[in-house]
């Protein structure tokens, strides 16, 4: 009976510790390109309404953007870039299968 309240205790504490650094990583990103990806999405589906599918934060010609991978009604997918310190659409892009 102890062990399985330590290992739940155990556990519980691990995921709390993940929740927080994921939190603190989360800002920090924020804090240094001026937008958090909760934001950039925000802003994504205004331009695109859909899934969102997956968030990258990453250096393209020299600046920091976020891309924003976006599935529609009609199963479009579309990539939006977002500048990530200013938070202005770069680029709306329907994926093509070819």
């Amino acid at each position: 009976m102890n062990r399985k309240m330590i290992a739940g205790g155990a556990l519980t504490g691990m995921v709390l510790t993940g929740a927080l650094v994921g939190a603190v990583s989360a800002q920090t990103a924020a804090d240094a390109t001026g937008l958090s990806e909760a934001q950039a999405i925000e802003i994504a589906l205004l331009e695109v309404a859909g899934d969102v599918q997956e968030v990258e934060l990453e250096r393209d010609d020299g600046m920091m953007v976020y891309e924003v991978e976006i599935v529609d009604a009609e199963g479009q997918e579309y990539e939006i870039e977002i500048a990530a310190d200013t938070g202005e659409v770069i680029e709306v892009e329907a994926e093509d299968d070819d």
